[in-house]
């Protein structure tokens, strides 16, 4: 169980570390020292290094099974990451729609992009990541690994929106949540907005999918095909 413990013990490293550099009492001060660009620079970094950290402990973790694993679970997410690998990068190419997209669309289009599918890409990306990892393997460490990750990524859509409420004004969050929606396609289908698929284009499709299968040539290697 010691190995269990040092990976409770980064994810916990992890959580608190990612959380202070976020804060808004850390968070201002450094972009108005280092600005927008070098925050989140220095944001990947700490989260990149904290992250290889908490890797390096689940992979000496021991295999404690919680459920019996199988090919059809395994299979789950080669389904979700082309998907999450898609709005991923639709997340990053898109003004606005990644985590530390703060000020929102000035256009006539209050909602391009991605943005007319999901107000939150990158969370969603990293909910399908997590969740479908957590379905897919099955034991103590799995668990603890993509539940803490998941349990980020669906903390991160109210704490975003609560940012970008706070530094944009109460009438430009109005406009943008009005036809913008946390849920896929929920702003569309109750007919708060058309998604702008001409704006999301083939970019991110082609991108997304290639990220994919990178993903998939590293992976082999390290844990299999269907691990």
């Amino acid at each position: 169980m010691s190995g269990v413990l040092v990976l409770v013990a980064m994810l916990a490293g992890f959580v608190v570390m990612h959380s202070l550099i976020s804060r808004p009492a850390l968070r201002t001060p450094l972009v108005a020292r280092l600005g927008s660009r070098r925050y989140l620079i220095l944001h990947g970094v700490v989260s990149l290094l904290g992250m290889a950290a908490v890797f390096w402990a689940y992979f000496r973790a021991p295999h404690i099974e919680l459920w019996p694993s199988s090919t059809i679970l395994r299979t789950i997410p080669l389904l979700a990451m082309p998907v999450a690998c898609i709005l991923a990068v639709a997340s990053v190419i898109t003004p606005c729609a990644g985590l530390g997209g703060d000020r929102l669309p000035a256009g006539d289009n209050p909602a391009p992009g991605i943005l007319g599918v999901t107000r939150h890409p990158a969370p969603w990306a990293l909910i399908l990541w997590s969740a479908s990892h957590v379905i897919a393997n099955g034991d103590l460490a799995g668990a603890l690994l993509f539940g803490t990750f998941l349990a980020f990524a669906a903390a991160a859509p109210m704490l975003v929106d609560r940012r970008r409420r706070r530094l944009n004004g109460e009438v430009a969050w109005r406009r943008f949540a009005a036809v913008t929606s946390t849920v896929p396609l929920l702003a569309a289908w109750q007919g708060r907005t058309a998604v702008d698929w001409r704006g999301i284009g083939w970019t991110p499709v082609l991108l997304g999918l290639a990220l994919f299968g990178v993903i998939v040539a590293v992976h082999v290697p390290i844990v299999g095909f269907l691990s």
